[in-house]
């Protein structure tokens, strides 16, 4: 599996990036130009951030996301050394500013499951932080607030069984996943506008991170369909719509995220990507094609009669 990490910093009314592993298109993320784009797309219905485009796995309360999936695990285990020493540079805000907590989001969150452990590493890297770098002798603990994100149409009601331990998780090798609701002092909270829009008010996040979300598109540009190719990634030529969907999405979500921003705040986002050598998700040289399996299961619908060819070629997939 294939992905690039980015890491925005915020410095007040300005932002700026450090990307590493893929060339990214990077937004202007003066706070005086920010607001307009998402503005925009709130006020014409589109603060949803596409729900509906990607439709959650199974039944809501079943976490069937987190309980099937090996790979985002892996893609946050090896993300987590990077957070945990951004947290470590990352300034203590001087007392008086902001919220005396610690703000924590976790955008495109699906049903909360795989970030769990990740999220008590950060809440035991913060505490341990705020301890030895202040004069507060005082036993209590330092306030996180957990702030989940994902589209209206998600599965809210197994996030917040994952969030408060009631529905215990295990990674892909079976080993328990520790639950930072159970340390104490931390809150959680859900926020079902989607991440293509401003989610939270400005300078109110400390840090922020997503993992193998943000590559699903805001909307449908759907130039694949009547051809045999179901994702963007699998042609030859890329679609024009969806790279400028993808540009458009992309900005607005830089856009967003550095007006969410506190002062020295954090954002890292982990994404997915095509390498040098074709390669991308469910597409590699190991094991076989997750898009061929795709398209052989469909063109079988139609061999059997319960789909006709407009609809074979129909599928057009909304991430890039």
């Amino acid at each position: 599996m294939k992905f690039s990490t980015l890491i925005l910093f915020s410095m007040g009314s300005t932002a700026r990036t450090i990307i590493g592993g893929a060339a990214m298109a990077v937004a202007d993320t003066a706070a005086t130009g920010a607001s307009s784009t998402c503005a925009n797309d709130a006020a014409s219905g589109v603060a949803t951030g596409g729900a509906g485009v990607h439709v959650p796995v199974g039944k809501d309360g079943e976490g069937l996301y987190t309980a099937s999936t090996k790979g985002c695990f892996d893609v946050i285990d090896t993300a987590t050394p990077i957070i945990l020493r951004e947290i470590e540079k990352q300034s203590l805000r001087p007392f008086g500013v902001g919220s005396s907590a610690f703000h924590i989001a976790d955008y495109g969150t699906a049903d909360a499951g795989t970030s769990l452990g990740l999220l008590t590493k950060m809440v035991q890297a913060i505490r341990s932080k705020h301890q030895s770098n202040t004069e507060n002798t005082s036993t209590d603990q330092k306030e996180v607030v957990l702030h989940y994100e994902d589209q209206l149409t998600n599965e809210w009601q197994s996030v917040f069984n994952h969030a408060f331990g009631l529905k215990p998780v295990t990674d892909a090798y079976g080993n328990p996943i520790p639950n930072p609701y159970d340390l104490g002092n931390v809150f959680v909270e859900g926020c079902g506008v989607g991440f293509h829009n401003q989610c939270y008010a400005s300078e109110s996040i400390d840090f922020g991170v997503s993992f193998t979300a943000m590559h699903w598109l805001s909307a449908f540009p759907s130039s694949l369909r009547g051809k045999d190719m179901m994702h963007a990634a699998r042609c030859e030529d890329t679609p024009v719509p969806e790279k400028e969907q993808a540009a458009r999405d992309w900005k607005n979500i830089l856009k967003a995220r550095a007006r969410e921003l506190v002062p020295g705040g954090r954002f890292v986002c982990v994404n997915f990507c095509k390498d040098s050598n074709g390669y991308f998700l469910g597409q590699t040289d190991i094991g076989v094609s997750m898009w061929d399996s795709f398209q052989e299961a469909w063109d079988q619908l139609k061999e059997q009669g319960l789909i006709d060819e407009d609809e074979r070629l129909g599928v057009s997939c909304p991430n890039y």
